[in-house]
């Protein structure tokens, strides 16, 4: 098993006293102060609602995140996990409900300036690095999550319903029945190229980069890589058309 494995499962089930086990969950430590402050700020701050509740997350917020750009918006009832590995840019809206976690030493968020993330959307990283670009849109109720690496170009639209995941699987090929005792096979990676556009319900799997400028239909299974502004959709997702104009002869 590898060293980030171990750091994840003992943010949950790690030894010692209940409250550093939720401290490490919460914030990635298990130091009392850093507990105390983030549910001080969490309980105070997370569920008001109104211009209050925005001017105090906008005051409050950067104590117990990496970085937090002016201009900023974070709406009720968001929770924050892992905060110091969070670096949210300028100008950015994050909706309410939305899950952002940072889990494990490893772990880094960015949001770049001018994001936007709807309501009840999941920004998830283990013991990895994800990434969105500026101006990017990022539909209601999406799971964007990575154990490796996700990268999202600047100005990406994706749509409601949205499943991105990059990781590895588990493996299936020991003598123990448990496939949770069998291990990972490390992840490739995603990378959704600038201006793209993913639609909505679709899925993007481990490996399947989509290029910059191209779309994917609503609904698609994205099992392998898509090239550069192209048209694709299915289940597998298959180019049908390219998106560059043709000269007339």
């Amino acid at each position: 098993m590898q060293a980030e494995d171990i750091d994840i499962k003992q943010a949950v089930h790690g030894k010692g006293s209940a409250w550093r086990t939720y401290a490490r969950f919460a914030t990635g430590t298990s130091t009392l102060t850093q507990l105390l402050r983030y549910e001080l700020i969490t309980g105070l701050c997370a569920a008001c609602g109104g211009a209050l509740g925005i001017a105090l997350r906008k005051l409050c917020y950067p104590m117990i995140l990496g970085s937090l750009g002016r201009g900023t918006v974070i709406g009720r009832n968001v929770t924050i996990r892992g905060g110091a590995n969070i670096h949210i840019g300028r100008n950015v809206l994050i909706d309410e409900g939305c899950l952002i976690d940072a889990r494990g030493t490893q772990s880094r968020i960015a949001i770049g300036n001018g994001v936007i993330v709807s309501r009840h959307s999941v920004i998830r990283s283990r013991n990895a690095v994800l990434e969105i670009g500026a101006g990017s849109d990022i539909g209601a109720n999406c799971l964007l999550a990575t154990d490796c690496h996700l990268q999202i170009g600047r100005q990406v639209l994706i749509a409601a319903y949205v499943y991105l995941v990059a990781g590895g699987l588990h493996r299936i090929d020991g003598d123990d029945p448990v496939i949770m005792n069998q291990g990972m096979e490390a992840g490739k990676g995603v990378t959704i190229g600038d201006g793209a556009w993913i639609g909505a319900r679709s899925s993007v799997l481990d490996g399947a980069n989509v290029g910059a400028g191209s779309v994917i239909g609503a609904h698609s299974l994205v099992s392998r890589p898509i090239p550069e502004a192209v048209v694709a959709y299915g289940s597998p997702a298959t180019v049908r058309r390219s998106r560059r104009s043709r000269k007339s002869s």
